[in-house]
């Protein structure tokens, strides 16, 4: 991890050598190790191996029911990550989760804020809805105390209830209302000339990512007696706004992705705004690059692009936006290999619909997109977006030479059909009779 040494055929390699001894490790060793190779997305059919020990140990010791909470959160948390990433080990990491929900169910007396925290990120990692566990951790031990979590704290709860659709009004009410009170206070003292000397809780990331669980949540529109959801939703962007101007510089890509994405949906947002953020984000990778985080499976600000740029082409005040991608478009270049494809599609979607994109650069991308395997990775909505990136960039058959254009939208329409056939089955043969 420290020389961020993350070749795949190495690992592999080391696990097959380690295999003999996986068998006499302890589960305390064995759970090390696969926090590791979580860190570094160790996650092939070879280095499986590694996680396939831990869930045989768990279960022939029967550890799950007598684990200690630290170490119970531990294994979940790896496996939350690992599952999520890998389709060999989802099933596995499912049964887990059942199984973590029958220990919860024993009591949570000994388990401590944070702890609870990560067992409910680790299920919005893996998606795994387990409204018991949810209601018996609010009940017990979050909600009572959440006017005393920290802003992260809190962010990190609001997130993990965005992802897995979990609404709690009271909450979310108690949270808002916290946000907006605290503000009033800080605007108060610079108004009359107070020094405010109480420590500000929440900052512009942790507003952002609560705002974004209220958007997924649906508690962005409608007004009743008990709270004006609504009016709320457009005081915290307010105060969203005015955060980004003071602490942009220091924000990561994930916050500014949510922060993007939420305005945009507002359709809020002016010029010096969004370039801002652009530019903060053009840094970012900078950085990243300069100190090769993008090996590091954690916080890779690739990640985030796509709903960045989702979030930017909708802001305000038009769609069209005024920007250099240039420097931007190198990067990609560079870095493609790095992305989920379907990640990849729609950001050159969305660079097409700011009129940010260069049409030699998509012209460039024709045969990445062809090649044998990233052809076969293409879904319905791949092949979707694809086609609305050509078309709105007005690339046509014979922009693209040595005859490739022909063959690149005859390749998506006959893998569109493949993926139709393998969804409804082959068309049925039918007699004519008369």
């Amino acid at each position: 991890e420290d020389v961020k040494l993350t070749q795949a055929s190495f690992w592999e390699l080391m696990t097959g050598r380690l295999t003999p001894t996986l068998q006499a490790a302890t589960l305390e060793d064995l759970m090390e190790l696969g926090e590791q190779y979580t860190k570094i997305q160790a996650y092939s059919q070879d280095c499986s191996v590694v996680f396939h020990a831990i869930i045989n140990r768990v279960r022939r010791d029967m550890s799950i029911h007598c684990m200690e909470p630290p170490d119970l959160v531990k294994l979940m948390v790896i496996f939350g990550r690992a599952g999520a990433a890998s389709k060999g080990l989802s099933r596995v990491t499912a049964q887990l989760f059942n199984e973590m929900e029958d220990r919860i169910s024993e009591g949570v007396e000994n388990f401590g804020v944070e702890d609870c925290i990560s067992l409910i990120d680790s299920m919005a990692r893996f998606r795994a809805v387990k409204l018991p566990v949810l209601q018996q951790l609010g009940r017990e031990v979050l909600h009572s105390q959440v006017l005393e979590l920290t802003g992260q704290q809190v962010c990190a709860v609001c997130h993990a209830y965005g992802e897995l659709g979990w609404r709690h009004d009271t909450v979310f009410k108690t949270i808002s209302t916290e946000i907006l009170e605290e503000h009033e206070q800080i605007q108060s003292a610079r108004v009359y000339g107070w020094e405010h000397t109480k420590p500000v809780k929440y900052s512009g990331s942790d507003i952002a990512f609560v705002i974004l669980a209220m958007l997924r949540l649906k508690m962005h529109r409608g007004n009743t007696s008990w709270y004006k959801w609504s009016d709320m939703y457009q005081e915290l962007l307010d105060v969203l706004t005015l955060k980004l101007e003071e602490q942009l510089s220091g924000m990561g890509a994930s916050a500014l992705a949510a922060a993007s994405f939420v305005l945009g949906r507002a359709r809020r947002g002016t010029d010096v705004l969004y370039k801002a953020m652009y530019d903060r984000i053009m840094q970012i990778l900078a950085e990243s690059e300069d100190s090769q985080q993008q090996l590091v499976s954690e916080g890779r600000p690739q990640d985030e692009l796509e709903r960045f740029l989702h979030g930017l082409a909708m802001m305000g005040p038009s769609k069209r936006k005024d920007l250099d991608t240039q420097p931007f478009m190198q990067w990609l270049c560079k870095h493609v290999y790095t992305f989920v494809l379907s990640d990849f599609i729609l950001i050159n979607r969305h660079l097409v619909a700011m009129q940010c994109c260069d049409r030699d650069y998509l012209i460039m991308l024709v045969p990445f997109y062809c090649s044998g395997e990233r052809s076969k990775q293409l879904t319905k909505d791949d092949i979707q977006e694809l086609t609305n990136t050509y078309n709105g960039a007005k690339v046509r058959e014979g922009d693209i030479p040595d005859g490739l254009g022909t063959h690149f939208f005859w390749m998506l329409g006959r893998q569109y059909q493949r993926l139709h056939v393998e969804k409804t089955g082959s068309r049925r043969g039918y007699q004519r009779i008369g």
